[in-house]
């Protein structure tokens, strides 16, 4: 069976009319991320980051994203530069950040399946070539 994801780590960038999605410190979850999007049936990017990633690699794949799951034990750094940022969902916080993003999941792989469910309704022209 052939993969319809593209995961795509630093240095490289993958540029194609096709949704992708940001995971930032979320090495637990990321094997989990890529099984779960090759459920949905269309060609999908994944930029996956870890500790030695630049800012600028993940500011690149974060404006290319259309949803991004941070970490925020993975880098104080990166939490206070992306948890304001929009389409961030955020988890593994050990302090509020509610005045600046009300996207706090207790859980990566629940934002990712609502996203893939959203995905389906908004793109039906999509799905129908695929099925």
């Amino acid at each position: 069976m052939q993969s319809n994801v593209v995961v795509v780590t630093q240095p490289d960038l993958y540029f194609a009319d096709q949704p992708s999605i940001l995971t930032i410190g979320c090495i637990d979850y990321d094997e989990t991320i890529v099984d779960n999007i090759r459920r949905l049936e269309v060609p999908v990017t994944i930029y996956q980051s870890n500790e030695k990633t630049d800012l600028e690699w993940i500011t690149n794949a974060y404006n290319s994203s259309e949803l991004v799951i941070l970490n925020c034990q993975h880098n104080p750094f990166l939490t206070g530069y992306f948890i304001d940022k929009q389409y961030v969902y955020y988890y593994n916080n050990k302090e509020s950040y509610t005045r600046f993003n009300f996207n706090k999941i207790a859980d990566p792989m629940d934002v990712l399946i609502k996203w893939m469910a959203k995905w389906h309704i908004e793109n039906p022209e999509k799905n129908a070539v695929l099925l």
